[in-house]
């Protein structure tokens, strides 16, 4: 599945502008697809941050194990993804590792104001994005053919 997203991302963005028989469509593609790989990459950022920092709240309350390592295992999945389009994206690593700090540093002082709002501003998405990426490109796409009509 995951495979397919990628797939999907990569059309997205390198072979399908190329294939636009009128310019103006060609460059309204080329908008879409660089605004669906900018959210998306954010998402992972956010979602990263956001299990991070439920992993490590869960701990500290002593809540089990198997939930903070679930937790801990999405959040992995959310940082190679978010690495990986990234690279897609020509960001720099360093560049990549100093937002994701800054935005684990964001979250930490969500949490600590109200977890629980942080839980439901991000929990299903998250856990959305992590099971199922392709209904998140969806989603992306079809606010970016909305904004570059």
């Amino acid at each position: 599945m995951r495979k397919n997203f990628f797939t999907k991302i990569i059309l997205l963005f390198i072979i399908i502008p190329p294939l636009s028989s009128f310019a103006d469509e060609n460059a309204k593609e080329k908008k879409v697809a660089k605004y669906v790989m900018e959210n998306i990459q954010k998402d992972y950022v956010n979602c990263y941050s956001f299990y991070k920092v439920a992993a490590q709240s869960f701990k500290n309350a002593g809540k089990d194990k198997s939930i903070i390592d679930s937790l801990e295992n999405s959040a992995d999945v959310s940082l190679k993804y978010n690495y990986d389009l990234g690279e897609i994206m020509g960001l720099n690593p360093e560049v990549m590792s100093q937002m994701t700090k800054d935005n684990v540093e964001k979250f930490v002082k969500l949490a600590k104001k109200d977890f629980s709002l942080l839980a439901k501003d991000y929990g299903m998405m998250c856990k959305n994005l992590v099971e199922n990426p392709e209904q998140r490109t969806n989603f992306w796409e079809e606010k970016g053919k909305k904004k570059f009509k």
